[in-house]
């Protein structure tokens, strides 16, 4: 399938289709409440996490921005994910030291690895004269974290659901992003690794999508790319 004769913007989600966590999030919390407490495994914090954020992902609005559910925001809802994940394994460690750290871990350019195409790939689309855009569901930090990895400057929109107030799979978002690009949405391509938040939510507000599925994880009912380089296929 070729959108070379539409296509004006591309639109990138960020973590998991640009970068990635590397060692993984539920990694990164064994180490640091090792160090405060008793010691654990990712493979013990791992099933914690995941039930952590399906919960607290399910019991806000869908489409609207978690932080400003709460009058705390960010602090406020890693807090409390801090707390639940601590309760789920049984860990003795303070809360609130362990959530600074990890936000100062998680902000670090340091732990985050970009996918080896991606600076050639934005490179190339940028010289075709094409519009830019870095669409994620993500807190306030995002912004300074790219430029930090070299990737801010790419793009000639970044919107984070945060800042936005609102989340991916919204429609708001989608059209948000086309309208700060100044092209038209049917002329946007969207490309991300979730089939819900990414593909349905861009194909909602009328954009085509591109599914990034590094591991293989979906089935052919998708438009599938096995990393960035794909997009070579579709527009040139």
């Amino acid at each position: 399938m070729a959108y070379r004769d539409f296509v004006q913007a591309l639109l990138f989600d960020v973590g998991g289709t640009l970068i990635e966590s590397r060692p993984s999030p539920a990694a990164v919390y064994s180490e640091v409440l090792s160090r405060r407490g008793a010691a654990v495994t990712a493979e013990q914090v791992a099933p914690a996490f995941q039930q952590v954020w399906a919960e607290m992902t399910q019991a806000h609005p869908r489409g609207l921005d978690r932080y400003h559910q709460l009058k705390g925001g960010e602090t406020q809802w890693w807090g409390e994910f801090v707390r639940r994940v601590l309760a789920l394994i049984g860990h003795s460690a303070p809360w609130r030291p362990v959530l600074d750290e990890l936000m100062a871990a998680f902000a670090d350019p340091a732990l985050w690895h970009v996918f080896p195409e991606v600076p050639e790939v934005l490179g190339w689309v940028r010289s075709r004269s094409l519009r830019l855009a870095a669409v994620s569901n993500w807190d306030s930090h995002l912004p300074a974290l790219l430029e930090r990895l070299d990737l801010l400057s790419y793009f000639d929109a970044t919107l984070i659901s945060a800042l936005e107030g609102v989340e991916k799979p919204s429609t708001i978002m989608f059209q948000r992003a086309a309208q700060r690009l100044g092209v038209p949405v049917a002329s946007c391509l969207f490309v991300g690794d979730s089939p819900l938040d990414d593909v349905r939510g861009a194909e909602s507000a009328g954009m085509r999508a591109v599914l990034v599925d590094r591991a293989g994880a979906f089935n052919d009912g998708y438009v599938r790319i096995s990393d960035l380089r794909g997009i070579y296929d579709l527009i040139a």
